[in-house]
């Protein structure tokens, strides 16, 4: 049990140590609208293009405009200021503090900052109940048993839609492309984990979510899967 615990601390503490460093430097710059190199750019537009499927996803239920929606990982805040500008009301999250701090600077340029309430957090401290939760490319870094503990836990949080990425499992020569091995070191990134589809629903299941909606996302190098669940 004590390694267990300490595996999960270090990978957390990795994490943390990624996006608020070089990570951040990184994820900022393709998260905005300063040029970037081509390998880049592909992540950018392959990003939006998800971000967008997602957005179309959540607002076909209809939810009403004070309904509080959960981003856990918002990275710079890109999904959580578009939902507030609708008027849902956001709990925005991530483990990086920097990623936050930008958020935050976004979301006032955007004057939305009052239907944001921002936090420092990893995922496994989160609690409460949402009507929707949302999760984009921070599932990809858990290895199997973290996955299906924190997508079940997200899974169970969520009154209405679940919808969130993971990385969809491939052959090994293109995962070893994704992660970016044979990349150029500026536009490495944090090795991702593959999961299969059945062992995603599983998990879903345990969180009482069942797949409505599963779209593989392929953009230059942007490669994720975008899923919707709803209780079952």
């Amino acid at each position: 049990m004590g390694k267990e615990i300490t595996d999960v601390e270090l990978h957390k503490e990795e994490l943390q140590s990624y996006f608020n460093g070089v990570g951040y430097e990184r994820w900022a710059a393709i998260y905005g609208e300063h040029e970037v190199s081509a390998i880049r750019k592909t992540v950018r537009d392959g990003h939006a293009l998800m971000m967008s499927q997602a957005e179309n996803w959540l607002i076909s239920h209809n939810l009403p405009k004070d309904a509080r929606i959960l981003d856990a990982g918002c990275g710079t805040g890109l999904f959580s200021i578009e939902l507030a500008k609708k008027g849902f009301n956001i709990i925005s999250v991530d483990i990086a503090e920097q990623m936050v701090e930008k958020a935050k600077i976004e979301a006032e340029k955007a004057r939305v900052l009052d239907r944001i309430e921002f936090g420092v957090s990893d995922l496994e401290s989160i609690q409460g109940s949402y009507d929707a939760i949302v999760c984009f490319d921070v599932l990809i870094h858990y290895p199997p048993k973290g996955f299906k503990t924190m997508c079940s836990k997200l899974a169970s949080m969520s009154n209405g839609p679940f919808i969130f990425t993971y990385a969809p499992y491939n052959s090994f020569l293109a995962f070893k492309m994704w992660i970016g091995e044979f990349f150029p070191k500026n536009d490495r990134r944090m090795n991702l984990q593959m999961m299969k589809e059945p062992f995603v629903e599983e998990s879903l299941a345990l969180g009482g979510k069942k797949v409505i909606k599963h779209e593989k996302i392929h953009h230059g190098f942007y490669h994720t899967a975008l899923v919707e669940a709803v209780p079952q």
